[in-house]
């Protein structure tokens, strides 16, 4: 496993995430497609919670005591249910930012890894630790091709009557 290369690609998705988000106004960080998606601000701050409690914590556990348990998420912390109030998309974006840039320092630190060792998460599911960050790299794309398809939603909606078709089709 290519540690580098996976600390090089986290950091320059935290960049990548900060520049799609910076910007948006309220309420394209609270727009959603319909009702039961996401918005810009529940992802980024869904990115953020699995920053702090999630991908850093369980492949840190993984690392060094794979037969002990992982800390149980609540699902509703992980989530967004209402994006507003006091977690606007600029303070979740800091804190995914903060949380991110202390993830990179401590994957820094690695030396010598031994990236099979491995955990049984439930009945169904044993992770290796390479599994872990491998997924952690992939769960970034995931979201950031998210948040870029709802950009693209969103330029769409606000533009009507207008269209976009020169710009060329999603696919």
């Amino acid at each position: 496993m290519n540690l580098q290369f996976f600390v090089a690609r986290l950091a320059a998705n935290a960049k990548a995430l900060e520049s799609l988000c910076q910007h948006a106004s309220d309420e394209q960080a609270l727009w959603k497609q319909s009702p039961e998606r996401w918005s810009i601000h529940q992802v980024v701050y869904h990115l953020a919670q699995t920053e702090e409690k999630d991908f850093r914590p369980r492949l840190e556990k993984t690392l060094r005591a794979p037969e002990e348990n992982w800390q149980p998420l609540v699902a509703s912390e992980m989530r967004l249910e209402k994006a507003g109030g006091a977690n606007n998309l600029n303070e979740s974006l800091r804190n995914f930012l903060v949380e991110r840039e202390k993830s990179i320092v401590w994957l820094e630190t690695i030396e010598n890894a031994n990236w099979e060792n491995s955990h049984r998460h439930n009945e169904q599911l044993t992770l290796a630790a390479g599994d872990l960050l491998a997924s952690w790299l992939a769960h970034d794309y995931l979201h950031i091709k998210q948040i870029i398809r709802l950009q693209y939603d969103y330029v769409n909606s606000i533009s009507a009557p207008f269209k976009t078709d020169y710009a060329g089709k999603w696919s």
